[in-house]
């Protein structure tokens, strides 16, 4: 079985109007059998021509300019030379982002590393794919350069092959649409605070709130504990 890990850099970050200018892959050989990473790594990556202006906040994170994609490939054919026709599973850290970016593979079957890890690794200090990997222990990669697709899809690679040694795949499969219950609050006045310690009546005013699904699944949690207790 092949798993293809993806990671893309987009002009911006909304999928409504931002689109893609690069695109890296890596094909993972795993035997579901023996529950195991086998063979070695092929990796590529493309620029993608997103025919709109790459905002500077973008810019200023991967560092591909209007110029370095004026004469790339449309998204369409750059998908063909990164992933076969035939692919079913992909991965991804945060892959509901790569997911609507990519709306032709949106119905494929993918692993979130992001969410498998926020229920694998719940002590982990951060679930950004560069913290994961060094709070594995992981050796810094070489040959890639920071910031760029590739360098975020061997990134993403490590971090499953390492998932797989504690999970089945099926299991990750599952755990990457199960909401999660977080640890610390990631915005607002009370951001860096751990939800067990956020004040009762800001977590039912948050009960009706459009926050992010694990956002709610937290503040649910947490009410319910606290009305347990």
């Amino acid at each position: 079985m092949i798993i293809h890990v993806i990671d893309t850099e987009t002009t911006g970050l909304d999928p409504t109007t931002d689109r893609v200018v690069e695109i890296a892959a890596v094909e993972m050989f795993y035997d579901p059998t023996e529950g195991s990473v086998v063979g070695g790594f092929r990796s590529n990556s493309i620029l993608v021509n997103p025919h709109r202006p790459i905002s500077f906040e973008a810019m200023g994170v991967h560092h591909i300019i209007d110029s370095d994609v004026a004469n790339a490939p449309d998204l369409e054919e750059a998908l063909g030379l990164v992933l076969p026709a035939n692919v079913d599973l992909l991965a991804a850290h945060n892959a509901r982002f790569d997911r609507d970016m990519l709306p032709t593979l949106k119905e494929k079957r993918w692993i979130d590393t992001y969410r498998c890890a926020l229920h694998v690794w719940p002590e982990a200090p951060s679930f950004k794919n560069a913290v994961l990997y060094y709070w594995r222990g992981l050796p810094r990669p070489s040959g890639v350069a920071p910031h760029r697709a590739l360098f975020d899809a061997v990134l993403t690679t490590a971090l499953l092959v390492e998932m797989l040694k504690e999970r089945s795949l099926d299991d990750l499969l599952r755990l990457s649409t199960k909401a999660a219950v977080l640890r610390k609050v990631g915005f607002g006045k009370h951001f860096g605070m751990a939800w067990t310690d956020v004040p009762t009546d800001y977590l039912r005013w948050g009960e009706g709130q459009d926050f992010d699904p694990d956002v709610k699944f937290t503040i649910k949690h947490e009410l319910a504990r606290r009305r347990a207790g």
